[in-house]
């Protein structure tokens, strides 16, 4: 059953016409009451006020439920079940700096992507986590992290090209590969869906529930696999992906493993004394697409072709590490979904007309996408 924005307290004898009247019938029928009259113009404020009363006990019984509820009050709502709302996290990765060889890059050297004001596309800004010395060679690779936290830091390799403040002897800057691990705070549906698996099923003593729980508490994870007695007994791995479903980046496998094993020898530390946590990211499993397609008059494969991709990335996040099958039929379905796609035929996922098994340790990320025009 669903209970979507109920409508709770609205019944036809709350509008402000029956309340009206009902004030109305209190009063003896030998005093003038119809409209415009004194008596009508005394009761009719009243009526309205009692409307507006209404409407606050029925937002005040929407939010004392966690599915109907807002982003705010959901938040303290599970705060007191111990479900913590996940902040923002930074974006990191590496750059690699060219220079005269001798020359120091301090710390907080700042690099940014380039902006492109056509489309209104800003900058965005690094900063560098470590200070180095450009060596002989000429180049040397330094970490980065984003300076505003969201999706937004996560670059595709080789956009980090601007030096946003100058150094004498830094001569160019780029990533030569992407950067990962940005994520935006914690959305509505995600915190709801960790607030309900926590008190509809309670970890106990370090059960596979809690190794989950405890995981997908850490800002940046979006989801997580637990495989207890994985290499022996009091051994248990945990496999995670990001929030933006892809495969965790070093700094967050590492954030996980504090989170759970720091300070092991002091019992400091979520996992039970005694257990030996092992954190790892999920390994790549890419999804290739072909397939050969009819399409209507005036479409263009270009654009249906980065619908048909845009379509698959939307799946692919949705099933990530929550369904263990990649439908070849619901590849198809997809297909026809897009506008101005009539037919397909000879559809194939990683060369074979069939279902793509993902395992416990793995997520399915989209490779290429081919379209032909028959």
């Amino acid at each position: 059953m669903s209970i979507e924005n109920p409508d709770y307290l609205v019944t036809a004898d709350t509008t402000e016409e029956a309340i009206r009247n009902r004030l109305l019938s209190h009063v003896p029928d030998s005093v003038d009451k119809s409209q415009g009259s004194y008596i009508w113009d005394a009761h009719a404020p009243v009526a309205i006020e009692l409307v507006f009363a209404r409407m606050a006990l029925q937002k005040i019984i929407q939010l004392g439920f966690a599915e109907t509820s807002d982003i705010e009050h959901l938040t303290m709502r599970a705060r007191e079940h111990g479900v913590e709302r996940k902040e923002a996290t930074y974006a990191t990765g590496t750059i690699t700096i060219t220079g005269t060889p001798g020359t120091i890059v301090p710390a907080g050297f700042r690099v940014a992507t380039e902006a492109d004001a056509d489309i209104n596309i800003p900058s965005v800004f690094f900063a560098t986590t470590a200070s180095v010395t450009i060596p002989a060679a000429g180049t040397v690779d330094v970490p980065v992290k984003a300076e505003e936290a969201g999706q937004a830091g996560n670059v595709a390799a080789g956009c980090v090209v601007v030096l946003a403040q100058s150094r004498d002897g830094v001569i160019s800057v780029t990533n030569p590969s992407p950067t990962t691990g940005g994520t935006e705070n914690e959305d509505f549906d995600s915190l709801l869906a960790r607030y309900l698996t926590k008190v509809r099923n309670p970890g106990t003593s370090g059960n596979e529930d809690d190794y989950q729980q405890w995981a997908l508490s850490v800002p940046g994870v979006g989801g997580a696999h637990v495989q207890s007695l994985w290499n022996g007994e009091g051994t248990v791995r945990v496999i995670i992906i990001d929030e933006n479903k892809q495969p965790a980046n070093a700094e967050l496998v590492a954030a996980v493993q504090e989170f759970l094993m720091v300070n092991a020898g002091a019992g400091d530390r979520k996992a039970p004394i005694g257990a030996t946590v092992t954190v790892a990211s999920a390994n790549t499993v890419t999804v290739n697409v072909e397939a050969t397609v009819i399409l209507s008059q005036g479409e263009t494969v270009a654009t249906v072709q980065e619908a048909f991709q845009t379509a698959l990335e939307a799946y692919l996040k949705r099933i990530a590490f929550q369904v263990g099958t990649i439908r070849y039929a619901r590849i198809g379905a997809t297909l026809l979904d897009i506008p101005g796609v009539v037919d397909y035929s000879s559809l194939k996922v990683n060369g074979q007309e069939d279902n793509i098994t993902v395992g416990n340790e793995d997520v399915a990320l989209l490779g290429t996408v081919t379209l032909h025009v028959e």
